[in-house]
């Protein structure tokens, strides 16, 4: 464990040494076992700390006795700590989402306004391995394409829907790579107690189903599944990489440069081949809207069957908030 976050921790670059981590900490076994680690690692690995934790305000006192037992960890290693308190139900109904993206998006918030207080750059998520698999499977399960099969990234860019007035923040997964046996063996000779939080257990969430039930099944078939997943993930994200680059050099040769508006020679797309057209729009639409949440394949493709066509003039709603402008030889994005 200690050589696995040290290692981690010897990758990243500050100017400024030592340097604020906020640890996002729930208390059960992967976060309590990153805050243990990295705490008692941190004079050699060079950073402060911070400790974060939000009451999603769910589960009642369960919650509220998470939040003490997290405080109470904070206090004991002197540990600078923030606990928070949010109302996902009001959020769920608010902004018409589920719990779970509700959840997310809270503690999400949550952690980057932490950060900013302690000014750091960075914000520590304990996912595993065993998370990283569960991870590319929902994603297949619910339709993806080889960015998704990558699965979470050691190192990633926070959101901006998440916090707007900050671009540098830094999702760090300093356990990606430790399957969940190892963190239960490392708490268990640390003597660590972590919450145990018992919404893990039901089986109305497609992600407990996957690894609950799925994962099991899958395991009676090829024992070394868990292994062939995580491999998959590493193989897509390297090809990600390739497919990035190509998708860069096809994008500034169709785009026309001295154009106001992000626009694109229609002429010139429409020779690429198919993946290319896919990964030109999706780019493109990135570059103008921020984010791609949102985006469906069938948006994708409704975009290319107009846009391959004959019509000479169309407005294609590939985001309830962005328009594709179609014209005979250029097209482009605009709000809705």
């Amino acid at each position: 464990m200690h050589t696995a976050v040290r290692r981690f921790f010897a990758k990243l670059s500050s100017p400024l040494k030592p340097y604020p981590v906020v640890l996002a900490i729930s208390g059960g076994p992967d976060s309590l076992c990153m805050a243990d680690a990295i705490v008692d690692l941190q004079s050699d690995i060079q950073v402060i700390p911070v400790i974060a934790h939000l009451n999603h305000g769910l589960r009642g006192k369960e919650a509220q006795a998470d939040a003490d037992f997290v405080r109470s960890f904070a206090v004991s290693h002197d540990i600078a700590c923030h606990i928070g308190e949010s109302d996902v139900h009001q959020i769920s109904k608010e902004h018409h989402i589920s719990i779970e993206e509700a959840a997310r998006s809270a503690r999400y918030t949550f952690l980057a306004s932490v950060a900013r207080a302690a000014r750091a750059n960075y914000i520590a998520l304990a996912h595993n391995a065993d998370d990283q698999v569960e991870t590319v499977l929902l994603r297949l399960i619910r339709g993806t394409g080889i960015t998704g099969l990558q699965g979470m990234q050691a190192v990633s860019p926070l959101k901006a829907e998440f916090d707007a007035g900050n671009d540098t923040l830094l999702l760090l997964r300093p356990l990606l790579s430790l399957p969940r046996s190892v963190i239960d063996a490392y708490c268990s000779v640390r003597n660590l107690s972590p919450r145990h939080d018992a919404t893990n257990d039901e089986r109305h969430h497609l992600r407990n189903r996957i690894r609950l039930d799925l994962l099991p099944l899958l395991e009676s078939y090829n024992p070394g599944v868990r292994k062939v997943i995580r491999r998959l993930a590493e193989t897509a994200g390297a090809d990600v990489e390739i497919v990035s680059y190509a998708v860069k050099l096809a994008l500034d040769q169709i785009r026309i440069q001295d154009a106001e508006l992000l626009t694109i020679d229609r002429s010139a797309w429409t020779l690429l081949p198919v993946g290319l057209q896919r990964a030109t729009l999706r780019d493109a639409l990135l570059q103008f809207n921020g984010e791609l949440t949102h985006v469906k394949y069938a948006g994708i493709e409704e975009a290319r069957d107009v846009l391959n066509s004959a019509a000479a003039h169309a407005e294609i709603a590939i985001l309830a908030q962005v328009r594709i402008v179609v014209t005979p030889r250029q097209f482009w994005f605009k709000r809705a």
